[in-house]
């Protein structure tokens, strides 16, 4: 019940017993120490002393299955026939490559949009008639009620000021608080929850995160990263370890045990890799990032060679792949076929969860397009570098400037957009990048904003001179202090084109290369010395073991 004020608050758990929204399994009836998923969420939410009632919103057909699930909980279970929101696979695309934040998605999604139907949600209100209704995903084992009711509070204060109240926890921790009258606005115009967060160029704002909205964690918890929604086998196992203790830990304990897990987990599979498919470029004079005559010519690569590497790392459901490298993935004389072979696996595997192609796009035929539309490739990462073409043929062609075309590649986007409209295709999202360096600084607003208008999505990345093997472009230095192990040695990894697996991209060139596919499977690469040396030194805080690590700057990237 609610303490010292009047307001009715009532907790939503959408649930699908078959599918969750990111496309995974669901695993909602599987059981985690011997109780259901779901039974386990319901139970946490329910000791939130400031909550007055607890619903369960599943598809007509699993009814029965839920109220066997929470049978003795007091939740209330409603089914439904209301159809997913027509910004789902948008918001699916673009959560795929931040699970682990609350947000940080592509197009500015979070991970409040996952589990938040504001249309299911305002049908409930409108027979429940709560004031305020807490959003909570149905896979969180680990849902704080203390921080939650802290939450609640803290809305109150803050009512007069703001529509709803969210915390800076990873995924899984908390929900988000939205007042009857936003939840009816979103429903009623048909967008995600993420749309409030996100920066809209015509009528900016201050970040949410700055203004009352935002409920203030211990620094533990906001600082760590670690998705907590059971929703992908790789979350599952992150789970299971949290959970070894009888009690669940507090705020605090959650983001110490994130942080140490983080420090010192490496699984079987990278979570994401990146394939060079050929180092062949139509800009290799570019001079933001390592190209032609600067990289040792490989490729173009066997597709069966990526065939191999997509096996192995869906045995993890939520791998993630890009085709980039150090050349152009659209100058692979088979890149159709690569692509079909990626999304279309044999029928005893299965495709990654999330697949980007980073490209200039100079090259972008009618042929690639129905690729990427077909085989439904979630994001074409496009490294534009400009907003005006003097620039861009400056930076991309400094021998020959007009050899750069910036409207030609535009056209190509466009096309794209028309032939994705005729497809009835939310996909690729489209993202317009910019390495950011003191030769395009002062077009970086420009950049952002109309891109951001054009796509609904952009990324400002920071220059690399690849631990001092480039010019150092950058405008300032990003890297914090003081320095901790390098993030993505246990995260992602990089496949040249001739099959060296390397510890990281700023390995261009492959100096110090673990090895090769061609020899050793990816998960032994991945598992064992050199790397898992690389990571102890890491650990053991010693950065000069490896040349490129004691040159680097660029070990605090996520």
């Amino acid at each position: 019940m609610c303490y010292g004020f009047d307001m009715t608050i009532i907790a939503t758990i959408q649930a699908d017993l078959e599918v969750t929204p990111l496309g995974t399994r669901s695993r909602l009836a599987d059981e985690l120490r011997g109780v259901p998923l779901l039974r386990r969420t319901v139970e946490r939410v329910r000791l939130t002393q400031q909550i007055d009632d607890v619903y369960v919103l599943c598809p007509e057909n699993q009814q029965d299955r839920c109220n066997s699930i929470l049978s003795g909980t007091n939740a209330i279970i409603r089914s439904h026939s209301v159809p997913a929101p027509p910004w789902a696979s948008l918001v699916r695309m673009g959560r795929k490559w931040s699970l682990d934040g609350w947000r940080g998605g592509i197009g500015g999604t979070t991970s409040f949009d996952e589990y938040t139907n504001a249309a299911l949600i305002d049908d409930l209100l409108r027979s429940t008639k709560a004031d305020t209704v807490l959003s909570v995903p149905p896979a969180a084992p680990l849902f704080d009620p203390s921080l939650t009711d802290r939450m609640i509070q803290h809305h109150h204060k803050t009512e007069d000021d703001s529509r709803l109240t969210f915390t800076q926890a990873p995924p899984g921790v908390t929900g988000i608080l939205l007042d009857a009258a936003l939840v009816q606005e979103l429903a009623g115009q048909g967008i995600p929850i993420g749309w409030v967060f996100s920066y809209k160029p015509d009528t900016p704002q201050k970040d949410l995160v700055f203004q009352p909205c935002c409920c203030e964690i211990p620094t533990e918890l906001r600082y760590a990263a670690g998705r907590l929604v059971g929703d992908t086998e790789r979350s599952m196992e992150r789970l299971i370890a949290c959970l070894q203790e009888p009690e669940p830990p507090d705020a605090v304990g959650i983001g110490r045990w994130l942080s140490h897990w983080e420090q010192t987990t490496a699984e079987r599979q990278p979570h994401e890799v990146e394939i060079e498919l050929t180092t062949d470029d139509p800009y290799p004079d570019s001079i933001l990032r390592p190209r032609g005559t600067r990289i040792e010519p490989r490729g173009p690569i066997d597709p069966a060679i990526v065939a191999r590497i997509v096996s192995e790392i869906t045995q993890y459901d939520d791998a993630l792949l890009v085709l980039g490298g150090f050349g152009d993935p659209l100058r692979h004389p088979q890149f159709s076929r690569i692509i079909e072979t990626i999304r279309k696996p044999p029928a005893n595997g299965r495709p990654p969860f999330g697949v980007a192609i980073r490209t200039t796009a100079a090259d972008l035929s009618d042929e690639h397009i129905e690729a990427l539309i077909t085989n439904e490739v979630d994001v074409l990462d496009v490294t534009l570098d400009a907003w005006t073409p003097d620039l861009y043929g400056r930076l991309h062609s400094p021998h020959d400037p007009a050899g750069a075309d910036l409207d030609a590649v535009c056209k190509r986007l466009d096309r794209l957009d028309h032939v994705r409209q005729e497809h009835l295709s939310t996909a690729p999202i489209v993202i317009a990048e910019m390495t950011k360096t003191r030769d395009n600084v002062h077009e970086l607003d420009d950049f952002h904003d109309g891109w951001l208008r054009r796509t609904g999505a952009v990324l400002i990345s920071g220059h690399s001179h690849f631990a001092g093997q480039c010019e150092d472009r950058s405008v300032i230095q990003m890297a914090p202090l003081p320095r901790v192990p390098c993030r993505r040695l246990r995260s992602r990894c990089v496949v040249l084109a001739d099959g060296r697996v390397t510890m990281c991209d700023q390995d261009f060139n492959g100096r110090y290369a673990l090895g090769s596919i061609h020899e050793r499977s990816l998960e032994r690469l991945w598992t064992t010395s050199p790397l898992s040396d690389l990571r102890d030194a890491h650990r053991q805080h010693r950065f000069d073991t490896n040349p490129l690590c004691a040159a680097c700057d660029d070990w605090h990237r996520p």
